[in-house]
């Protein structure tokens, strides 16, 4: 019996290749005679590049960049032929900074911008750019400035590419970076479907999660109002309410309106892009575990298991999910594609604690999973 793998990473606990590995153990323990396939999977956001690198043999290549508040930070990005994955929290990552610092009107994406230039520069012509985990709310503008975008304020200098200083711009040139990418295609790996602006916007959905309080979400939501206003009227392109242009506060939609890169379900890039969908048809796949850290409603908004779920569904293949934390309810896992989903934790517990035995919890869950499909084979 062959058993896909399929976790995304455990924030905080795991890796998906740990995570992976953690549940191939667990059904080794039981009395379950199954063939455990390990498949980490990734959705754009944290652990992207690993499990893209894992899957891919891609070559690992690490520069110095300007860090979310300008500071000196050694990024990496892969490369694979022609191909090339930059994972934006290597660079404009909220886990780069102290919780004390946290603050996306001074975040900056420059970084990240940094990471696809290098890789232009050494000839990849396709940039899969995985954008979870920010520590920014800037539009992309950061990026965008170190790809050689001219956003101007009215004094005809460049802004500074941070969420507060959206607010100075007055004018857009997109034609020095238009003739740097020439001939390079973007893809934005989205785990989100939120728009830009809105409720359900990058400032107000995510901005407290970077360290807004309420009236840096109310600011970063007007400058990014302002930015989607000057695009329009400058290149004619609308950014504020399109899916998935609120992911990692906006650099999606950034990419999207001024250099052209297209937003996709990272989850369905990756899983395509590792070979996971021609293992699940050539296998002989009877099981799909799937998992992460929290099973919630950002689930079905494009996260790792949804896809992998999608993805056995067109093969008739069921799907269980292990999790640190399962709060969707069960009318939205089963619609999602998802036969059964437990969490891990086999108490009440704190958060730390929680993390400190992901990987020990996830062993034993699996175990008493691979010893229940045990009994159901037997009867």
């Amino acid at each position: 019996m062959k058993i896909a793998l399929c976790p995304n990473a455990f924030r905080g606990s795991l890796t998906a290749l740990q995570a992976a590995e953690a549940m191939a153990q667990g059904l080794r323990k039981s009395r379950l005679a199954c063939d455990p396939l390990l498949m980490p999977l990734a959705d754009g956001g944290n652990g992207t590049l690993d499990v893209w690198l894992y899957a891919v043999q891609g070559e690992r290549i690490q520069i110095p960049v300007r860090g979310p508040l300008g500071e000196t930070v050694l990024a990496e990005y892969g490369m694979a032929g022609k191909t090339a994955l930059v994972e934006m929290a290597q660079a404009s990552g909220v886990e780069l900074l102290p919780l004390s610092d946290r603050n996306p009107l001074k975040t900056s994406t420059f970084g990240t911008g940094q990471l696809i230039m290098d890789a232009v520069q050494r000839g990849a012509t396709e940039i899969l750019v995985g954008v979870g985990g920010s520590a920014t709310v800037d539009g992309g503008a950061g990026c965008l400035l170190a790809l050689g975008a001219h956003l101007l304020d009215k004094n005809n200098h460049l802004i500074a590419g941070t969420g507060e200083s959206l607010g100075q711009l007055a004018s857009i040139d997109i034609t020095p970076l238009r003739e740097k990418l020439a001939g390079v295609k973007i893809r934005v790996l989205c785990d989100v479907d939120n728009p830009l602006i809105g409720p359900l916007g990058a400032a107000t959905i995510f901005g407290p999660q970077k360290g807004a309080d309420t009236w840096a979400v109310a600011q970063l939501e007007k400058n990014l109002v302002h930015f989607a206003k000057i695009a329009r009227r400058d290149i004619g392109i609308e950014m504020g309410d399109v899916p998935r242009t609120g992911a990692a506060g906006g650099l999606s939609a950034g990419l999207n309106a001024l250099a052209g890169a297209e937003l996709v379900s990272g989850a369905d890039v990756v899983i395509q892009a590792c070979g996971y969908d021609k293992i699940l048809t050539e296998q002989g796949v009877a099981l799909v575990i799937t998992g992460e850290g929290k099973l919630d409603d950002q689930t079905g908004g494009g996260k790792g298991p949804l896809g992998i779920a999608h993805a056995a569904a067109r093969l008739r293949i069921p799907v269980i999910a292990l999790a640190g934390s399962v709060t969707a309810s069960v009318e939205n896992l089963q619609a999602w594609g998802f036969a059964a989903a437990w969490s891990i934790v086999p108490r009440p517990c704190s958060l730390e604690e929680a993390l400190k035995n992901g990987e020990s919890w996830l062993i034993e869950s699996a175990t008493h999973l691979g010893n229940t499909l045990s009994i159901h084979l037997k009867i």
